[in-house]
């Protein structure tokens, strides 16, 4: 489907941008999450929206959920000032990660699928021994290394000798070491607040630091912010927030990409027997390896790519207190980010070989404008109370793009400026919504709460016919604990029984997907000329979102014992999806609304105190989710088949099926290892009869052919349960906190473990230790992965349930110690608070998965992102 999935972030009650900012991802896959540009010192909390009625107010914008993030304000009495500094590092990934074969191994399995081909193509054994020796001679002698062996069979261990008395015989190099790093972390925060009858102030600035692991990667940001707000009289109160933030980011991030993903290269191309120099002059290596991977150490330093972002916000409010019960609230909010993203290869790197240099220097500025206005009224009659909001709100988003290209660089001069060949671009896009909003709050002894809302928005994606949205919620409440039967049960001390239904909507992600669009980069002649570059849908609306939530929250002893569970079911209509149509148009597909989405769950929440007594204090809180995602509708009833976006490697293939899950992994269903010869099998699954296929196994009919096999929905992506659960004690200043993540059931699905479990695919790549473990051999009959084949077959690459592993695992996320110390230890320095604390993450995972991390993305994919840490850090905290 075709909208965005993005929640809402709301700070301080307005909108922000979020989301992936700059366009360095157009060039190397990068991300610049314009979120990092806020400081995580200066949020006072986050509560996260999901209900219809709790984010009705926001109207299309919340269909995905709201995030609401309220900074840290002053508080009467004395200024405070805060001062805190954390030192990490990060020394090794939270799991193992396709821990490669050794190269002996190595060497052994490249000698099997040499052999292998020769012996498959008729030839002795003799024969194949020969020349397995001599394509493993040509493609390592340069290197430096030698290979022979005893005898000639498929199963020799080769001898690894030095070749022209390189002196490497015995020694590999270790690209793990050379390109990745113990990265260090640290953090600076200083903030000034403080409060009176009239006046609320709050104040910070901080810098962060942060490497990553991969020694080319680096984040820094320094960011400030200033709350203010003051009080006029009786009737008027202003309030100022402003923040700015710079953060500088260099390196890259995560791709299928031989070149530059280097977590991909020490998994899957770079053989300890490649090294970054030539063993006769000494010098940097700079052909590309037989594995297509490339020696990071010298091209790391004929290119650089930086993205700095630029945040300003600021955001005024006026509240007028008219009369008693009366408040007009007017926001106005301006939001701008400039983003400069610089990327150069020298004439030297293999991506500016062909320009004789090269350089990128583009600007990308976001502004957002909001403008709110409200006003609420609020009556307390004899035993109820009764709210009344109206209001009024526009926004405007605008994205500024400019790109100058400079190549033929001169040597050591690097800028457009002194380029031979110049080339630019530069345009502009944007969209606006307006709104008219309304709520109504009732309560009756604060047993019986009823609410309604309803808003209206009108936003420029949308054609003039269909812009203008309806959206609505009712909810109510009922509080049974203030009921007399309650009264004064030992037991239960709260129970609140509430229920809300309601609609909202998602917007298309294209900003002009109504129109005909014409694309003028066809000069002709010296002239501008202009194709038609998408067919529209005047029609194209609102997706429509309509929600039910059922829950119950309680309090048990006293409040010892709290907790909540809700139901709730989403019914997703109109949903934007791309129509395939015929290729006469010229197009492919165009945008319509055309399908449905129905997801369904429960969510518990508990919480408790364990043991509470005057200087002690043990809690403990846990939280599951249990959802169930399915579609419902498609156009024409028509499956649609689609790939798992993340890092553009189609690494997973699924399919939208009417009744099936939203998460349905679509491939070929594999059946194992025939031990008889080592071959891999799939299950034919042929719709017509379940007994066809090139002979039975296990019962069913099989095939070692892919090609002879059918797509058939293979598991699901949707986990059965997920969630949580954490615990925290204080003891006279030591605190201990211990938090957990889990998920049960469900499948992932590995698009990289196909590169280090190959069968003979790759013929210079190295595969991962489990493979050598497991594969198929004389030696090894009962192995589960297949034998290594010498006619590059391509097995491997294909979708199919081989490639599902278990997704269930629990992962300790989180350990924190700390000791406040004593008042008396510090007062004469004038300190009022001291804390220092250690903090650890990611120390533990359990699963049944064991190549590489199982917390995956959302789309319960793991491809060659580079995976999480363990990180381990230090801070101390002193409040003046």
């Amino acid at each position: 489907m075709n909208a965005s999935n993005e929640p809402l972030y709301v700070v301080d009650g307005v909108p922000v941008n979020s989301g992936n900012a700059g366009q360095m991802s157009d060039y190397t896959y990068a991300t610049n999450n314009v979120m990092n540009t806020l400081n995580p010192s200066d949020i006072e909390s986050i509560s996260v929206l999901k209900d219809a009625a709790a984010s009705s107010l926001y109207g299309s914008r919340a269909a995905n959920g709201v995030i609401l993030i309220t900074t840290k304000r002053g508080k009467e009495g004395k200024p405070a000032v805060n001062f805190k500094a954390s030192v990490g590092f990060t020394p090794s990934w939270a799991t193992r990660n396709y821990e490669p074969a050794g190269t002996q191994e190595q060497v052994n399995m490249l000698y099997m699928v040499f052999h292998d081909y020769n012996t498959s193509q008729g030839a002795n054994m003799s024969d194949a021994n020969s020349d397995a020796l001599r394509r493993l001679n040509d493609k390592f002698n340069k290197h430096g290394y030698a290979f022979s062996t005893t005898g000639t069979g498929l199963f020799e261990n080769v001898s690894i000798t030095d070749y022209d008395n390189s002196g490497r015989a015995g020694t590999y190099f270790d690209w793990e070491d050379a390109y990745f790093r113990t990265a260090v972390y640290q953090t600076y925060d200083v903030s000034v607040s403080g409060a009176t009858p009239l006046t609320n102030y709050y104040t910070s600035l901080s810098y962060t630091q942060d490497e990553g692991r991969l020694k080319m990667n680096s984040f820094d940001r320094i960011s400030g912010r200033v709350n203010l707000s003051q009080k006029v009289g009786i009737i008027a109160e202003f309030a100022t927030n402003v923040n700015f933030a710079k953060t500088h980011t260099s390196g890259y991030n995560d791709t299928r990409s031989t070149g530059s993903n280097y977590y991909y290269q020490t998994r899957n191309m770079s053989w300890g027997l490649y090294w970054p120099t030539n063993y006769k002059t000494g010098e940097e290596w700079t052909e590309r390896y037989g594995s297509y991977s490339y020696n990071g150490l010298y091209y790391d330093n004929e290119w650089d790519n930086t993205s700095t972002s630029t945040k300003l916000s600021a955001m005024e409010t006026l509240t007028l207190h008219l009369f008693r019960g009366l408040d007009v609230k007017s926001i106005l909010s301006y939001d701008n980010t400039l983003v400069k993203d610089h990327i150069y290869y020298s004439k030297n790197h293999f991506n500016g070989t062909a320009y004789n240099g090269r350089v990128h220097e583009i600007r990308t500025i976001y502004e957002k404008i909001v403008s709110s206005t409200t006003a609420s009224y609020t009556v307390n009659l004899k035993e109820s109370r009764l709210g009344l909001l109206a209001g009024f709100e526009a926004e405007r988003n605008t994205t500024d793009f400019t790109r100058a290209t400079g190549q033929n660089l001169p040597s050591k001069v690097y800028t457009v400026a002194t380029a031979g060949t110049l080339d630019a671009n530069a345009y502009k896009w944007g969209d606006s919504m307006v709104s008219l909003l309304s709520k109504v709050d009732y309560d009756y002894d604060e047993r019986y709460f009823l609410s309604g809302s309803y808003r209206r928005d009108g936003s420029s994606r949308l054609s003039p016919a269909t812009r203008w949205g309806n959206f609505w919620s009712v909810a109510g409440a009922w509080n049974l604990s203030r009921e007399s039967f309650l009264q004064g049960n030992p037991v239960i001390s709260d129970l609140k029984l509430r229920v809300s239904y309601g609609a909202n909507g998602t917007l298309p992600s294209s900003y002009y997907g109504y129109m005909n669009l014409a694309t003028y980069t066809s000069a002709y002649g010296g002239q501008p000329g202009g194709i038609i570059s998408s067919l529209a849908d005047e029609k194209l609306s609102w997706e429509t979102n309509y929600t039910t939530n059922i829950g119950l929250d309680f309090g048990l002893l006293n409040h010892r014992l709290r907790g909540s569970i809700e139901y709730f079911n989403r019914d997703s209509k109109d949903l934007l999806q791309s129509l395939p149509i015929s290729s006469v148009t010229g197009f492919s597909s165009i945008l319509k609304n055309i399908g449905s989405i129905n997801n369904k769950g429960i969510e518990i929440e508990l919480s408790g105190d364990i043991m509470r007594r005057k200087e002690f204090l043990w809690t403990a809180s846990v939280n599951a989710t249990h959802i169930r995602s399915k579609v419902t509708k498609l156009y024409g009833g028509e499956d649609i088949i689609w790939y798992d976006p993340t890092g553009g490697d189609s690494r997973a293939q699924y399919i939208y099926k009417e009744g099936e899950s939203t998460l349905a992994f679509y491939g070929y269903e594999w059946a194992g290892v025939d031990q008889t010869n080592g071959k891999g099998v799939y299950y034919v699954n042929s719709p017509d009869d379940p007994m066809a296929g090139d002979f039975i196994f296990n019962g069913r009919g099989a095939t070692y052919d892919y090609g002879d096999a059918n797509y058939v929905i293979i598991s699901n992506g949707i986990p059965k349960l997920y969630g949580g659960f954490n615990t925290q004690l204080s003891y006279k200043g030591i605190d201990l906190g211990i938090g957990f993540i889990y998920k049960i059931g469900g499948n992932l699905y590995d698009g990289a473990y196909k590169d280090v479990a190959d069968d003979g695919y790759y013929w210079e790549r190295i595969r991962a230790k489990s493979y050598y473990k497991n594969m198929w051999s004389e030696q090894n009959p009962k192995g589960t992965q297949p034998k290594l084949d010498g006619n590059d077959p391509e097995d491997a690459m294909q979708y199919s349930s081989r490639m599902l592993h278990n997704a269930s695992f629990l992962r300790l996320k989180n350990l924190s110690i700390g000791y406040t110390l004593p008042g008396r230890l510090t007062e004469k320095a004038m300190i009022k608070r001291t804390r220092v604390y250690f903090n650890a993450s990611n120390l533990l995972t359990f699963s049944r998965y064991k190549e590489a991390d199982p917390e995956v993305n959302e789309y319960s994919t793991r491809g060659w992102e580079t995976p999480i840490g363990k990180t381990f850090v230090f801070g101390i905290e002193l409040d003046f």
